[in-house]
């Protein structure tokens, strides 16, 4: 795996990782936080046919989504990966199962559906992600935990939003 690049990324994982930490699920840890943010930094910085990339992930394992689309063959966690399959996954609702085998992240392919508390990074425009989680697996609903936007980060504090 190529260490990341973007200063923010760890920042970032070291600020969040406590919020997932304490939810039942499969939690990302700081390296895997860090790597998925430092991919979808440079990829939203790319561009595919002209289009700025717009995409969720969604560290979940494929086993434990209902209905994966799974691709052929599992593509890397890079930059190139996610722009060049971000033009598949425009539409609001579909994110890109990313998850660790062998101690390297993939991109294993497609859901919709995700475990609760699943740790999702959408990217809305070049430099610009945010970081949520699922509320559960039947409600599509998401709850925002940070904002990292250039080299700032904005964690939302849970208490207030109540």
């Amino acid at each position: 795996m190529i260490p990341p690049s973007y200063p923010a990324s760890r920042a970032a994982a070291i600020l969040i990782h406590p919020h997932f930490a304490r939810h039942p699920s499969d939690a990302p840890g700081i390296d895997t936080i860090e790597a998925i943010v430092d991919a979808a930094f440079w990829a939203s910085l790319r561009r595919e046919e002209g289009y700025v990339p717009r995409i969720s992930l969604a560290f979940a394992a494929p086993d434990d989504v209902k209905r994966p689309l799974r691709f052929e063959r599992p593509l890397p966690l890079t930059p190139e990966s996610l722009t060049r399959v971000s033009l598949v996954v425009l539409r609001p609702g579909i994110h890109l199962g990313v998850w660790r085998e062998q101690d390297e992240l993939w991109v294993w392919g497609a859901t919709r559906k995700l475990p609760a508390f699943s740790f999702v990074l959408e990217v809305l425009a070049p430099g610009l992600l945010v970081i949520k989680h699922s509320r559960s697996e039947e409600s599509g609903k998401f709850v925002n935990v940070a904002v990292i936007e250039g080299d700032r980060i904005k964690v939302i504090d849970q208490g207030a939003a109540g």
